[in-house]
């Protein structure tokens, strides 16, 4: 069995984000030792990342010692076992929940052989309730869907009937725009949030970019962040890095970061996206990171680095580019390429309007102060969208021509 120790110490970032408790915040605890420790053999999860066209990564963590496995085509498939020492305990004090310091056992069975363009279903052996669903990389010039979705906060939003629709259609995985799991809110523990979000991690593969809520507590970073997340997709590491779907290609960045052009974040970005230009059956590329290089909303944009980028996307076929942070919906359309602010996964909506005077905002097609995610198809020639709102209701459509 392989430990993971954890050493480094980073400071918990300050927040913005308001902290509003709900009508019913349920009983109250801020003594952790009054919150049961966990035993469950299946504490967290399953999800899958880093998939392929014939291979696949499927996660879960235990708080119980001792070997896991999966059901795949009826077949049983051993899981590898990493003991993690997480030393934080991050109360939750408007809930009766938290996240403890303590041992926990992270399981990954890593597939390999998989049919390509075919999606599985598969059971967890420790909890035969424990199911998952992922799809291996699409064909060049296949169908594929996928979904968006950013800052998620559904202790605080109640988005259960809006995933409930949008992964009622299957989309084959989901990008997601930063801001995974608010600790600031003070209703929601990793706990919380991977009973909340189950149809988002159950329906196909995760790949998140990095927010500035993911760095909220003291070891956070390291003892949730990289546990659950950690090198999510090929080509980089947990900050930016790309996979491949039906000759689309996806590039997460991290906006937390340095993004400059000379930085090893911009080289990466640069030769990444030429090489996968060059590659057999490419069609166009897909960008996600948090902070928006544009926007009307009540958060800075970055002009500097949408200088910088815009020709390099135009040149590499990148026809949609889709950001988190600000708290709303909106899409603009600058030439063939689309942009989106998809921050609508329970934290409090912000004010969409705020910088409208903007002249970039002459260009924004739509906008909204609700809650959302948006479930993306691509069929030959054409990139589709349809965003639904917290009620499950469809709220903004469109149709892009692509390669």
């Amino acid at each position: 069995m392989r430990r993971i120790g954890f050493a480094a110490l980073l400071l918990a970032c300050s927040s913005n984000d308001p902290q509003v408790a709900p009508a019913d915040s349920g009983p109250v605890s801020t003594d952790s030792d009054d919150i049961p420790k966990c035993d469950l053999a299946v504490s967290k999860g399953p999800w899958t990342v880093a998939v392929d066209g014939t291979s696949a990564k499927v996660r879960w963590e235990s708080c119980q010692s001792g070997g896991g496995a999966l059901t795949l085509n009826g077949k049983r498939i051993d899981s590898k076992v990493s003991q993690a020492i997480v030393t934080t305990t991050n109360d939750v004090p408007l809930r009766r929940t938290a996240d403890r310091a303590g041992t926990y056992f992270m399981h990954e069975v890593a597939l390999t052989a998989l049919e390509p363009a075919t999606c599985f279903d598969y059971t967890l052996t420790q909890d035969e309730t424990a199911k998952g669903r992922f799809c291996t990389a699409r064909k060049p010039g296949d169908t594929l869907s996928f979904a968006a979705i950013g800052d998620t906060n559904p202790g605080l939003g109640d988005i259960t009937k809006m995933l409930d629709t949008a992964y009622g259609t299957k989309p084959d995985f989901t990008i997601h725009a930063g801001d995974i799991q608010y600790y600031s809110s003070g209703l929601e523990s990793y706990g919380f949030w991977m009973d909340k979000m189950r149809p988002m991690l159950r329906t196909g593969a995760f790949y998140p970019s990095i927010g500035n809520h993911e760095t909220e507590k003291p070891m956070e970073r390291e003892e949730y962040i990289e546990r659950f997340w950690g090198k999510p997709g090929f080509d980089g590491n947990s900050d930016f890095y790309r996979f491949e779907s039906g000759g689309v290609w996806f590039f997460a960045l991290n906006t937390e970061i340095d993004m400059d052009e000379k930085s090893s974040q911009g080289t990466w970005l640069a030769t990444q996206l030429e090489d996968a230009a060059k590659r057999p059956g490419y069609r166009f590329s897909v960008v996600f990171l948090h902070r928006p290089f544009v926007t009307c909303g009540d958060s800075g944009q970055n002009d500097a680095l949408r200088k910088v980028y815009e020709p390099l996307f135009t040149r590499t076929k990148v026809k949609l580019i889709v950001a988190g942070h600000m708290h709303g919906y909106e899409r603009f359309e600058f030439g063939d390429i689309t942009w989106i602010t998809s921050a609508g996964g329970g934290s409090k909506p912000g004010n969409v309007d705020e910088n409208i005077a903007r002249p970039e905002c002459v260009d924004r097609k739509a906008k909204g102060t609700y809650w959302n995610m948006t479930v993306f198809t691509v069929k030959p020639g054409e990139l589709s969208g349809v965003t639904y709102d917290e009620k499950g209701a469809p709220r903004d459509t469109f149709m892009r021509a692509v390669p």
